[in-house]
Protein backbone atom coordinates (compact mmCIF):
# COMPACT_ATOMS: atom_id res chain seq x y z
CA UNK A 1 0.00 0.00 0.00
CA UNK A 2 0.81 3.62 -0.87
CA UNK A 3 1.59 5.77 2.37
CA UNK A 4 0.41 9.06 1.78
CA UNK A 5 2.33 12.01 3.19
CA UNK A 6 0.04 14.85 4.55
CA UNK A 7 1.22 17.93 4.44
CA UNK A 8 -0.74 20.56 7.31
CA UNK A 9 -0.04 23.61 7.08
CA UNK A 10 -0.59 25.94 10.35
CA UNK A 11 -1.42 29.90 10.30
CA UNK A 12 -1.17 32.09 13.38
CA UNK A 13 -2.28 35.30 13.51
CA UNK A 14 -0.53 37.41 15.94
CA UNK A 15 -3.22 39.94 17.11
CA UNK A 16 -1.77 42.51 19.55
CA UNK A 17 -4.25 44.08 22.42
CA UNK A 18 -4.87 47.74 22.30
CA UNK A 19 -3.45 50.13 24.13
CA UNK A 20 -5.94 52.80 25.13
CA UNK A 21 -4.13 55.75 26.09
CA UNK A 22 -5.22 59.52 27.68
CA UNK A 23 -5.27 61.01 24.50
CA UNK A 24 -7.18 60.77 22.06
CA UNK A 25 -4.90 59.68 19.07
CA UNK A 26 -5.87 57.25 16.67
CA UNK A 27 -4.37 53.45 17.83
CA UNK A 28 -2.43 51.94 15.62
CA UNK A 29 -4.08 48.97 13.75
CA UNK A 30 -3.32 45.54 14.38
CA UNK A 31 -1.37 43.51 11.72
CA UNK A 32 -1.64 40.01 10.68
CA UNK A 33 1.93 38.05 10.19
CA UNK A 34 2.38 35.45 7.54
CA UNK A 35 2.22 32.02 7.67
CA UNK A 36 5.43 30.09 7.36
CA UNK A 37 4.90 27.07 4.98
CA UNK A 38 6.93 24.51 5.89
CA UNK A 39 7.86 22.44 2.33
CA UNK A 40 8.30 18.67 3.63
CA UNK A 41 11.50 16.44 2.18
CA UNK A 42 10.79 14.73 -1.13
CA UNK A 43 11.64 10.99 -0.74
CA UNK A 44 12.37 8.72 -3.00
CA UNK A 45 10.21 5.73 -4.17
CA UNK A 46 12.22 2.58 -3.71
CA UNK A 47 13.54 0.56 -7.03
CA UNK A 48 12.18 -2.83 -7.20
CA UNK A 49 14.50 -4.89 -9.31
CA UNK A 50 13.18 -7.58 -11.75
CA UNK A 51 14.29 -11.26 -11.42
CA UNK A 52 15.26 -12.04 -15.61
CA UNK A 53 14.79 -15.75 -15.33
CA UNK A 54 16.26 -17.28 -18.51
CA UNK A 55 14.76 -19.62 -20.20
CA UNK A 56 16.74 -23.22 -20.60
CA UNK A 57 17.53 -23.56 -24.52
CA UNK A 58 16.05 -27.12 -25.79
CA UNK A 59 18.59 -29.21 -27.30
CA UNK A 60 17.43 -30.35 -30.77
CA UNK A 61 16.60 -34.41 -30.63
CA UNK A 62 19.80 -36.20 -31.52
CA UNK A 63 19.12 -37.95 -34.82
CA UNK A 64 19.31 -41.36 -34.77
CA UNK A 65 22.66 -42.97 -36.91
CA UNK A 66 21.69 -44.44 -40.62
CA UNK A 67 22.27 -48.21 -40.41
CA UNK A 68 24.11 -49.90 -41.54
CA UNK A 69 26.71 -47.25 -40.67
CA UNK A 70 29.66 -46.60 -43.11
CA UNK A 71 33.45 -46.61 -42.15
CA UNK A 72 32.70 -49.76 -40.16
CA UNK A 73 34.20 -53.19 -40.57
CA UNK A 74 31.54 -55.76 -41.27
CA UNK A 75 31.82 -59.72 -40.06
CA UNK A 76 28.45 -61.35 -40.12
CA UNK A 77 26.09 -59.37 -38.04
CA UNK A 78 28.47 -57.42 -36.48
CA UNK A 79 30.19 -53.82 -37.06
CA UNK A 80 33.43 -52.45 -35.39
CA UNK A 81 35.40 -48.84 -35.69
CA UNK A 82 38.59 -47.57 -33.65
CA UNK A 83 37.42 -44.83 -32.56
CA UNK A 84 39.35 -40.83 -33.06
CA UNK A 85 40.49 -39.09 -30.54
CA UNK A 86 37.76 -36.63 -31.01
CA UNK A 87 35.04 -39.01 -31.38
CA UNK A 88 36.45 -40.23 -28.29
CA UNK A 89 35.91 -37.26 -26.47
CA UNK A 90 32.67 -36.62 -27.65
CA UNK A 91 31.37 -40.35 -26.48
CA UNK A 92 32.54 -39.62 -23.52
CA UNK A 93 30.11 -36.48 -23.23
CA UNK A 94 27.25 -39.28 -23.28
CA UNK A 95 28.90 -41.53 -21.22
CA UNK A 96 29.47 -40.96 -18.01
CA UNK A 97 31.89 -44.32 -17.34
CA UNK A 98 34.10 -43.49 -20.53
CA UNK A 99 34.33 -39.52 -19.06
CA UNK A 100 35.78 -41.14 -15.93
CA UNK A 101 38.02 -43.01 -17.23
CA UNK A 102 39.60 -40.70 -19.67
CA UNK A 103 39.97 -38.48 -16.73
CA UNK A 104 41.49 -40.83 -14.25
CA UNK A 105 43.18 -43.56 -16.18
CA UNK A 106 43.85 -43.06 -19.87
CA UNK A 107 46.23 -40.15 -19.16
CA UNK A 108 48.87 -42.97 -17.13
CA UNK A 109 47.92 -46.39 -19.00
CA UNK A 110 47.39 -47.78 -22.52
CA UNK A 111 43.62 -47.00 -23.62
CA UNK A 112 41.40 -47.41 -26.50
CA UNK A 113 38.58 -46.32 -27.42
CA UNK A 114 35.76 -48.99 -30.20
CA UNK A 115 32.15 -48.20 -31.49
CA UNK A 116 30.66 -51.55 -32.14
CA UNK A 117 26.73 -52.69 -32.98
CA UNK A 118 24.74 -55.34 -34.34
CA UNK A 119 21.96 -56.18 -36.37
CA UNK A 120 20.35 -58.10 -33.58
CA UNK A 121 21.13 -56.33 -30.06
CA UNK A 122 23.22 -57.79 -27.76
CA UNK A 123 22.78 -58.96 -23.94
CA UNK A 124 26.70 -57.94 -23.38
CA UNK A 125 29.65 -57.23 -25.09
CA UNK A 126 33.32 -59.01 -24.55
CA UNK A 127 36.62 -57.43 -26.42
CA UNK A 128 39.60 -59.47 -26.76
CA UNK A 129 41.92 -57.09 -27.69
CA UNK A 130 46.30 -57.18 -27.13
CA UNK A 131 48.84 -54.50 -25.73
CA UNK A 132 51.42 -53.78 -28.19
CA UNK A 133 54.76 -52.46 -27.57
CA UNK A 134 58.26 -52.08 -29.43
CA UNK A 135 61.17 -55.10 -28.92
CA UNK A 136 63.62 -54.17 -26.81
CA UNK A 137 65.64 -56.43 -28.90
CA UNK A 138 64.63 -54.98 -32.50
CA UNK A 139 63.28 -51.33 -32.42
CA UNK A 140 61.72 -52.18 -35.57
CA UNK A 141 59.13 -54.98 -34.26
CA UNK A 142 56.22 -54.90 -32.33
CA UNK A 143 55.87 -57.10 -29.49
CA UNK A 144 52.70 -58.31 -27.31
CA UNK A 145 52.92 -56.89 -24.13
CA UNK A 146 49.91 -58.70 -22.48
CA UNK A 147 46.04 -59.63 -23.20
CA UNK A 148 43.02 -57.54 -22.52
CA UNK A 149 39.39 -58.40 -21.86
CA UNK A 150 36.69 -55.77 -21.32
CA UNK A 151 33.21 -56.57 -20.71
CA UNK A 152 30.41 -54.06 -20.75
CA UNK A 153 26.93 -53.60 -20.68
CA UNK A 154 24.99 -54.83 -24.32
CA UNK A 155 23.04 -52.71 -27.03
CA UNK A 156 19.82 -53.09 -28.78
CA UNK A 157 19.53 -54.07 -32.25
CA UNK A 158 20.83 -51.34 -34.89
CA UNK A 159 22.80 -48.94 -31.68
CA UNK A 160 25.99 -48.17 -31.84
CA UNK A 161 27.83 -48.51 -28.72
CA UNK A 162 30.78 -46.73 -27.52
CA UNK A 163 33.27 -48.66 -25.48
CA UNK A 164 36.55 -47.74 -23.58
CA UNK A 165 39.49 -50.82 -23.75
CA UNK A 166 41.34 -49.68 -20.56
CA UNK A 167 44.89 -51.56 -19.75
CA UNK A 168 47.27 -51.41 -16.46
CA UNK A 169 50.08 -50.99 -19.11
CA UNK A 170 51.81 -47.16 -18.52
CA UNK A 171 51.90 -45.30 -21.39
CA UNK A 172 55.52 -45.45 -23.01
CA UNK A 173 56.74 -44.67 -26.99
CA UNK A 174 55.22 -47.15 -29.15
CA UNK A 175 52.39 -48.08 -27.00
CA UNK A 176 48.97 -49.12 -27.71
CA UNK A 177 46.33 -51.28 -27.99
CA UNK A 178 45.29 -53.40 -31.33
CA UNK A 179 44.24 -56.52 -32.85
CA UNK A 180 40.85 -56.47 -31.13
CA UNK A 181 37.79 -59.03 -31.69
CA UNK A 182 34.22 -58.00 -30.55
CA UNK A 183 32.08 -60.40 -29.19
CA UNK A 184 28.72 -59.78 -29.07
CA UNK A 185 27.26 -62.29 -25.92
CA UNK A 186 23.91 -63.35 -25.00
CA UNK A 187 22.72 -64.31 -21.70
CA UNK A 188 23.70 -63.93 -18.37
CA UNK A 189 27.42 -61.89 -17.87
CA UNK A 190 29.71 -64.61 -16.38
CA UNK A 191 31.64 -61.90 -14.77
CA UNK A 192 31.78 -57.89 -13.56
CA UNK A 193 30.30 -55.43 -15.61
CA UNK A 194 31.93 -53.28 -16.74
CA UNK A 195 35.40 -54.15 -15.95
CA UNK A 196 38.60 -54.85 -17.87
CA UNK A 197 40.71 -57.47 -17.16
CA UNK A 198 44.84 -57.35 -18.09
CA UNK A 199 47.17 -60.19 -17.92
CA UNK A 200 51.00 -59.53 -18.45
CA UNK A 201 52.26 -61.73 -21.56
CA UNK A 202 53.98 -64.49 -20.06
CA UNK A 203 56.85 -64.85 -22.61
CA UNK A 204 57.87 -60.57 -21.94
CA UNK A 205 61.15 -60.12 -21.26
Amino acid sequence: MRKLLALFLTTSLLIPTQAYAATSKPTSKPSASKAKIVKAAATKKPVVKKKVVKRKKKLPDKKPLKWPPGGFEKKGELYAKTATPKELLIAGTENKFIQSNLIAKCHLTACLGIFVGSETGCDWWEINSNVLGIDPNNPTERIILGSLITSVSGSKAKTIKAILLISNEPIADGLGIGAYTANCRMGTPTGKIPSNIYTVSPNRS
